[in-house]
């Protein structure tokens, strides 16, 4: 068996190697097409990788520049949070064709508060995740968005409009800078966990 040991370094994802740049107009695309690759490399904030991952969902932005501008300097909601994910991860195991970063993000909304994991800890098994096997009675409204914006996330339906995580008296702050970050993940996988600066050189 052959385990792959590369990762990216800076050095390998600089701009002017990359075909879509020009060097006389730099980038010739809106959105950088190896931004999961440089994200690795440590080398693009948040900003960037928010912008990237939700430039389409125009109704948000308002929500995502004072996102962006409160960025605490971590993805996870605090220590609590990353503990609870990585002794998930354990328990789970590891299974190539289930460990996709969509079923990571979905995980990494679910351990975001003890008492939502609690609730939600036997839908995720050895083949997925299987939203029907959560036990969400009295669950708080806060708690509900999380689950409803996993269940989209996994299953890509049936998660929550644009418009109510537009809406803060729908979707609160908490659960949507959770639900945004999540949706990192599953767009560039677990690499983005490593940024830590609101925009990079900074």
């Amino acid at each position: 068996m052959f385990v792959c040991t590369f990762r990216y370094k800076p050095e390998h994802v600089a701009c002017h190697l990359c075909t879509e740049y020009s060097r006389t107009q730099g980038c010739t695309v809106p959105v950088c097409p190896w931004l999961a690759e440089r994200i690795e490399a440590g080398v693009v904030g948040y900003q960037e990788a928010v912008m990237g991952a939700m430039s389409q969902h125009r109704r948000l932005m308002p929500r995502l520049r004072v996102l962006v501008a409160r960025f605490p300097g971590s993805l996870w909601r605090d220590e609590a949070h990353q503990e609870r994910m990585e002794l998930a991860r354990a328990r789970l195991g590891s299974y190539r064709h289930r460990d996709t970063p969509a079923f990571y993000a979905t995980l990494f909304l679910l351990t975001s508060n003890a008492e939502l994991w609690r609730c939600t800890a036997n839908c995720f098994y050895r083949q997925g995740f299987e939203p029907a096997y959560g036990l969400l009675g009295g669950v708080s409204p806060h708690d509900y968005a999380l689950f409803a914006a996993a269940k989209g996330l996994y299953c890509g339906s049936g998660g929550i409009s644009d418009m109510d995580l537009a809406d803060p008296d729908v979707v609160d702050a908490g659960a949507f800078r959770m639900i945004v970050n999540a949706a990192l993940i599953a767009r560039y996988g677990l690499p983005v966990l490593g940024i830590q600066k609101r925009r990079a050189g900074v």
